[in-house]
This record gives C-alpha cells, structure tokens and sequence, in this order.
C-alpha cells in the first residue's frame, strides 16, 4: 500500500513539475542505444567529434517529428478548407434532412405539416441568438488562455530538446555511476522494465490504431464518404480514447444515416464499429499483458484505474505504475528476495 500510494503522489505532484525531463530521458533512452549501434564502429563515435555527432543527431531527430507534425496539421488545415468551401451545401443538405424528418414526426405526432419544423427552426433561432451574447467573451478569454498555454508548450518543447542533448551526451556516465550502486542497479532495472512496457504499449496501440484506421476508412470507403481519407484515421485516433472509443464517431454517424433511411450505410458502420471494439478488446491485453509479464485482466485493470486517475494519459501510466510496484516490492519487500 506505501509503494502504491508513493507512486500515485509521485505521478499526481512530481511528475508534472519535471514532465520535460522525462519525456528528454526517455528519448534518450531509446534513442542514444540506436545511435551507439549506428556509429560506434565509425571514427566519429570519438573524441570531441562523438559530443558534436550526438548534438546533430538530436536537433535532426526533433527536426523530422517537427516536419511530420508541420505536414499533417497542413494536411488537416487542405481539408477543413475543402469542408468549409462545401459548406453551403453541407448546410442545405442537413435542412432538408430536418425537414425531412420534422415530417416524419408531424405524421407520428398527427399534428398539422410544418409544425415540427417552425418549432424547431425557432428553437435553433433563439439558440443562435444566445450563443452569440454568451460564446464571444468566452471565446476571448480563452484565446487569452489558449496563448499562454501555447508560450508553455513551446517552452517545454524547447526545454526537451536541451535535456535530450545533455543527458544523450553524458548517457555512458550516467549509466555507469548507477551500475556502481545497490540503489542504481534497482532504478536501472525499474527503467528497464518500464522501458519495454512503454515500448510494448506503443507497438500495440500502433497495430490496433492502424487495424482499426484500415477497417474504417474501407467502411467509410464503401458508403462513399468523399473524406474517408481523413475520417478513417481519424476514427482509429479516437478509437485509441477510453469509453467510446470509435463509437464515439461510428455511433452517432451511423444513427444519422438510419433516420435518413440508408439502413445498408447504417448497417456498414455499425459493423465496423463492432469489428474495431474486438480488434481492441481482444488483441489490446495478450500483446501488452504477455510481454510485459502481466495478465490481460491484471491489464485492462491497471488501465481503467490510470484513466480514471490521470485521465487519458491514465492508459499508459497505469501498467507502468504497476511495473514500478512489482520490481519496487521484489527488490525491497518481497520474503523472497
């Protein structure tokens, strides 16, 4: 219970406060070993060339996730422009599908044609009106605050990748002074371990993300959805979102296309909606749980609980909480050390 509610103040009130430093060690990690195979043949893995080598592999890896972010935000900004071009007719189309089905309730309600319709129109009206008196101050206050959070986002960014730099240059001096001690060998053997769940949990979301992004762009595809290339990985992002998951996309879309009366469409989303809750509730817990040497139930526990604590990044802090715990318990408290 001590370990268990060490690691949760140590995630709730420390690890907020040196998140930048983290995140730079755990590239190191990863990264500085791929470096060292690469290079340690060559003759600039020596000397003072080694520190400058190491420098420049940094800001070029960094340089790459910054090129990759640059592209995909272009991507996004190409079609919500095209979206807002179409507009109009996006518009048009979701009135007559309200009038649509305001005649469908006239005749249910067996009141007189249009009723619906003038209530709802009216309804929509006097939400528009209220929304903009009371949205428009909001909106600039939280501009104000969306500014300050991105000069703090931009800071740690920056932050980072100085950190990236000093720990990658000193990453053998590091490594040996905590081999040298009892206390460091226990840490390097927890860095261990969650190094390969962390390792684990990312090549498993990849895989179900990119099972799921494929299983609902062809959805999208076969219902003919003109920006199934942005919905169909888009659906597998959300997907990756605790409680809904792809439903939170799949669900409303498909019942939208059953008022509109195409039951074969509705019919194909709800499919791959169930096709992608199986892919993740059955492949999710056997490739994290078998290799990070956890039970799928143990698994799926340790995530619920880290969502319901830490929110999204919950799912990933959750079974590496618990890797904590174990290796903390068996070198310090376990009867058969």
């Amino acid at each position: 219970m001590g370990i268990a509610v060490g690691i949760y103040l140590a995630f709730r009130f420390v690890l907020p406060l040196i998140l930048p430093f983290v995140a730079a060690g755990v590239v190191s990690l990863f990264y500085y070993p791929l470096l060292r195979k690469w290079l340690k043949d060559r003759e600039v893995w020596s000397g003072e060339k080694r520190r400058w080598v190491l420098v420049l592999a940094v800001v070029f890896l960094y340089f790459l996730l910054l090129l990759f972010f640059f592209g995909l935000l272009c991507y996004l900004v190409r079609q919500g422009q095209s979206i807002f071009l179409n507009l109009p007719f996006y518009q048009a189309k979701a009135a007559c599908f309200l009038k649509d089905c305001c005649c469908r309730a006239d005749v249910f309600l067996h009141v007189e044609e249009g009723v619906c319709y003038q209530y709802i129109s009216s309804l929509a009206g006097n939400l528009w009106n209220t929304s903009r008196l009371t949205l428009l101050p909001r909106v600039t206050s939280y501009s104000m605050q969306m500014a300050g959070q991105m000069f703090r986002f931009v800071f740690e960014i920056f932050l980072m990748v100085i950190a990236t730099v000093f720990i990658i240059q000193d990453y053998e001096q590091i490594r040996k002074r905590l081999l040298s001690t009892e206390e460091g060998l226990v840490f390097c053997g927890v860095i261990w371990k969650c190094r390969e769940a962390f390792r684990t949990y990312m090549k498993a979301q990849g895989m179900i993300m990119l099972l799921d992004g494929i299983i609902c762009t062809l959805a999208y595809l076969i219902i003919r959805q003109p920006y199934y290339l942005v919905l169909g990985p888009l659906t597998a992002i959300v997907d990756a979102l605790p409680v809904l998951g792809a439903g939170l996309v799949l669900i409303p879309y498909s019942v939208f296309l059953l008022l509109a009366g195409k039951l074969g469409q509705a019919g194909i989303l709800v499919i791959a909606y169930l096709a992608c809750l199986l892919t993740r509730q059955i492949t999710e817990p056997k490739m994290i749980g078998n290799k990070v040497g956890m039970k799928p139930l143990l698994t799926i526990l340790s995530m619920y609980v880290g969502f319901r604590l830490f929110g999204v990044a919950g799912f990933l802090l959750g079974p590496v909480g618990v890797v904590i715990g174990k290796e903390l318990y068996v070198n310090y408290f376990s009867p058969c050390k």
